[in-house]
Parts: structure tokens; C-alpha cells; sequence
């Protein structure tokens, strides 16, 4: 067997997925940057900017809600087609909104889009590439990472240079007409309209999930609930904690996507040549070495370097992990995306909001053990039930 077979084929259709995944990964690694500004301009509490993270749950939860029903009367490619549109919406909700009535709805249309977004580009990969599939969708996941660390630096370097934070988060709404420009009105390719039949009620095989499934769907739960406890609090502990600035706070978050662009990068490779299982139970452990550095530092140099060390080990887990869900799904991956997106949703929104909410009353250094926990449980999950290749078929 050559080379050449082990390597995906990366056609037009995959490089739509790649680039329209980067939409909504420009704002997700750009909204905590630029809370602690949105806060200052709208006199937001604590509480207000826990909502906005709440809405983004309500936004994930409401994707992973319809998704099926969608399919199944639109099909997949116009799922994805609308929701480039309906995420440009939410953006400049979120950007142009005078009170938080107008940017909370904004949150929850972009996060239900993006999550939208996710679901459909992650299924059709799996469906397109095969047995190739981890290696594609960790491409697809460090290419919205590698573009998506722009988000912090430029929301940085718009309020270093005076100017308004926006600008740092405005480039997506252009960008989500020029995606469906280039995608083009034929979206056949990415699944016709789903028939519902008595054997399958999408593009899925019949029957229920199976038992391997959930203890996978377990383990997304506790990384997004990392993650997004990361990137919406992690502006205000280097404020906090480590004394920086306000400009220099939020571009240094870049930290955080900068380790997740070069692990997916590099774990796409590292997947291939030492299977995919054990790269998703070093990252998790990686990642909760990196953190324990952040957790208690009040020095910016090592608050910063263990940024991007947590970064980089938690670049690989939703990638990972949302694979070796489908995988798990028993050939039922549009109803595994589906739940995916209600576990992850639920995850990315309450453990930021637990954490602003605790914080109040305990200090963010202690409200971030949630952190551990959740790093720890996925970690003996994942150890105790491994989901191997034979698992996809």
C-alpha cells in the first residue's frame, strides 16, 4: 500500500467544510476576549456576562434539538447552506446590540448556527472520508482554530490602538457570504433530502445508540465544559491573577488557540501513526498538566506558557472526541452529532456560568477546580472504555 492511500483526498467540498467551520470558530475564540469589554461598555454584572454563556448553551442545545428534524426535511447540504447566513445574523446581533437583550439572542443564533455548523460539516466528513475521517476533522478543527486565534489578537490590538474592540470579531459576516459564494446553489454533495422510512429516519442506520456511545458523549461533556470555562473566564483571571492589562489580557488568550491550531495540526499526524486512542488520552492528560500550571500562577510569563500548554492538549479532544463518538454511534452519526451538540451545548454554557456564579462568592481561583474534575472524569472514562476502529462498523 503506498502513501498516497493513507492520505485523505481534500476536495472542493472539504475545503467549504474547513472554511465555513472557521466562521464560527472566529467568534468562539474571540467572544471571551471580548466579554470583559462588552461588560464595561453595556455596565454589565458578573451575572449579565455569565448569561451570555448560558445563551450560548441555549443556542447548542437548540441545534442539537432540531438537527435531525431538520435533515430530514432539508437535507443536510441546505442545513449548512442556511446556517452560514443565520451566523452572520448572530454576529452582528452580538456586535452592533445597545443592551443585552439584543446581544444575548445575538449569542444564541450564532451558537445555534455555528453548532449547526459543526454537526453538518463533522457528519458529512465521517460519511466522505472513511476510515481517513480523524485525520479530516482534526484538520477541519485546527483550521477554525488557526484562523479563529486572529479573533483574540485583533480584539487586543484594536483596544491597544484605541480603537473599537469590534473590529476584532466583524470579519466572519463578510466571510459567511463569500463561503455559500463559492459553495455555490447545488449543495447535493453534502446528502440529499433525507427520506423517512420505517428502517431509518434520516441518513442514519435504524435503532437506538449504542451503550459505547454515551460513555463517549460522557467524556465531550467534561472537555467543552473545559475548554469554554477557559476561553470565557480566561481573559479575567490573567487581569486578575496575573496583573495584565486589559489589551494585553485578551490577545494573550490567543495562547490558548495558538497551542489548540498547532496540536490539531500536529495530532492529525500523530492519530495516523499512533492511533487515535492514544493520542485522545494523552491530550487529556496533557491538558490537565498545563492547567494545574495556570491554576494557582500569579506570574504572566507562566500563566501565559501554560495557556498554550493546556491548548495544546486540549486541541485534540473535541476533534477526538467527536470522532470516536461517531465512531461509537453503530453508522447512526447525524443522531450522534445531534446528541453531541445537546451534551456539549449544555457543558459550554453551564460550567462557564457555574464558574462566574462561584466565583462571586468563592474567587475564580477556587470556582476553577471544576476544571480537574471534569479533566479527571474524562480521563478514566475514556481509559476504561476505549473505542476501537472495528467500533465503526
Amino acid at each position: 500500500m503506498t502513501t498516497q492511500n493513507h492520505r485523505p483526498i481534500r476536495d472542493k467540498t472539504t475545503w467549504v467544510s474547513y472554511a465555513q467551520a472557521s466562521l464560527f470558530g472566529w467568534f468562539i475564540y474571540g467572544i471571551g476576549a471580548s466579554l470583559p469589554f462588552l461588560r464595561d461598555d453595556l455596565g454589565l454584572s458578573t451575572f449579565g456576562v455569565s448569561l451570555h454563556s448560558l445563551l450560548m448553551a441555549v443556542g447548542s442545545i437548540t441545534a442539537g434539538l432540531i438537527t435531525s428534524w431538520v435533515i430530514a426535511r432539508i437535507g443536510r447540504g441546505q442545513l449548512l447552506h442556511f446556517s452560514s447566513f443565520a451566523i452572520a445574523v448572530g454576529i452582528s446581533m452580538y456586535l452592533l446590540g445597545t443592551s443585552m437583550w439584543i446581544t444575548l439572542p445575538g449569542v444564541a443564533i450564532t451558537t445555534c448556527s455555528g453548532s449547526l455548523i459543526i454537526q453538518g460539516t463533522g457528519a458529512y466528513l465521517s460519511n466522505h472520508h472513511g476510515r481517513k475521517a480523524p485525520t479530516v476533522i482534526s484538520e477541519l478543527h485546527a483550521m477554525a482554530a488557526g484562523i479563529g486565534i486572529m479573533a483574540p489578537l485583533l480584539v487586543g490590538a484594536a483596544v491597544a490602538a484605541e480603537l473599537n474592540w469590534r473590529l476584532g470579531l466583524v470579519l466572519p459576516v463578510a466571510a459567511a457570504f463569500v463561503v455559500e459564494r463559492v459553495r455555490g446553489k447545488d449543495v447535493s454533495a453534502y446528502g440529499p433530502k433525507a427520506q423517512v422510512t420505517s428502517e431509518s429516519s434520516h441518513h442514519d442506520a435504524p435503532g437506538s445508540l449504542p451503550r459505547k456511545f454515551w460513555w463517549t458523549w460522557t467524556t465531550v461533556l467534561c472537555t467543552a465544559a473545559t475548554e469554554f470555562a477557559l476561553l470565557i473566564w480566561g481573559s479575567d483571571m490573567l487581569r486578575n491573577q496575573g496583573g495584565m492589562g486589559a489589551a494585553a489580557s485578551a490577545a494573550s488568550l490567543g495562547c490558548i488557540v495558538g497551542g489548540l491550531c498547532i496540536g490539531r495540526l500536529i495530532g492529525a499526524r500523530l492519530a495516523q501513526r499512533f492511533g487515535s486512542e492514544n493520542i485522545y488520552v494523552g491530550s487529556l492528560v496533557l491538558a490537565l498538566i498545563g492547567f494545574l500550571g495556570f491554576w494557582h500562577s500569579t506570574n504572566p510569563l507562566v500563566l501565559v506558557v501554560s495557556l498554550a500548554i493546556t491548548g495544546l492538549g486540549m486541541s485534540m479532544h473535541f476533534p477526538l472526541g467527536f470522532d470516536r463518538a461517531l465512531r461509537a454511534s453503530g453508522n447512526r452519526q447525524d443522531a450522534a452529532s445531534a446528541r453531541l451538540s445537546l451534551g456539549a451545548g449544555f457543558a459550554s454554557g453551564a460550567a462557564p456560568f457555574a464558574l462566574g456564579s462561584l466565583s462571586d462568592v468563592y474567587g475564580m481561583v477556587d470556582a476553577y477546580t471544576i476544571v480537574p474534575v471534569a479533566l479527571i472524569i474524562a480521563i478514566i472514562v475514556s481509559v476504561r472504555n476505549p473505542v476501537l476502529q472495528k467500533d465503526a462498523n
